[in-house]
């Protein structure tokens, strides 16, 4: 039977952060959306977990060592070794407020650039996380797969709503553990308050998690409530 997902990659996916960043926050606004997207995001898993089991290759403890999975996967992945993060943000403010841009835009590109890429994975986030040792030993490229897969679909129906998302944002109360591995900060996926042209103020989860590494603030996942 397979180990149950591991602790990094509940809090790339699972939605929760550690400070609230405005008074005129609604408390209970942000409970109610957590709860919901809490049980979304459970039965995601589980399916995305079944999808997981069907991959070439799936196997529940590899016999290959740490080092050898990530050679193979930073081949399958190519590209030249990155040592920061690159098109990141240098707030988590800033990262928010260019997110709200780029949907009020449409930007799909630069949507793509503030999200990490499989090289920043394999080179900064893996390496680092418990997930290189038991008792959650891992192999990356399956970790990739189950982070990735969800954000590409979740960022596709995002931009399928960018019409119905309101451009302005009110807050973001982000009010979760916060986790250290290594030079990497892991925050899970904030809420943000955002009103429409009525002044009608709703609140939505719109991406998974935030890492940071070095000053620079990037989205991990996609994964929404939508």
């Amino acid at each position: 039977m397979s180990r149950p997902l591991n602790s990094l990659v509940l809090l790339l996916l699972v939605a929760g952060c550690s400070r609230d960043h405005t008074a005129s926050a609604a408390p209970a606004d942000v409970r109610v959306a957590a709860r919901d997207s809490v049980t979304k995001d459970s039965i995601a898993r589980a399916r995305q977990d079944s999808i997981n089991r069907t991959l070439p290759g799936y196997v529940v403890d590899s016999i290959l060592p740490v080092e050898e999975m990530l050679r193979r996967f930073r081949t399958a992945v190519g590209g030249d070794p990155v040592t920061a993060l690159q098109y990141g943000s240098d707030s988590r403010d800033a990262l928010v407020a260019r997110f709200m841009k780029a949907v009020a835009s449409s930007d799909s590109l630069d949507l793509h650039r503030m999200a990490i890429n499989a090289r920043e994975f394999a080179d900064l986030v893996y390496p680092e996380s418990p997930n290189t040792h038991p008792p959650y030993r891992q192999d990356p490229a399956l970790m990739w797969r189950t982070i990735q897969n969800p954000s590409v679909s979740g960022l596709t129906r995002l931009l399928r709503r960018t019409d119905e998302i309101p451009a302005k944002l009110e807050s973001y109360a982000c009010k979760g553990r916060t986790a250290k591995q290594g030079r990497n900060t892991l925050t899970g996926g904030c809420f943000l308050r955002v009103a429409d042209k009525s002044g009608e103020i709703s609140t939505h989860r719109y991406f998974g998690s935030i890492i940071e590494r070095g000053g620079i603030f990037k989205i991990v996942s996609y994964r929404n409530e939508f």
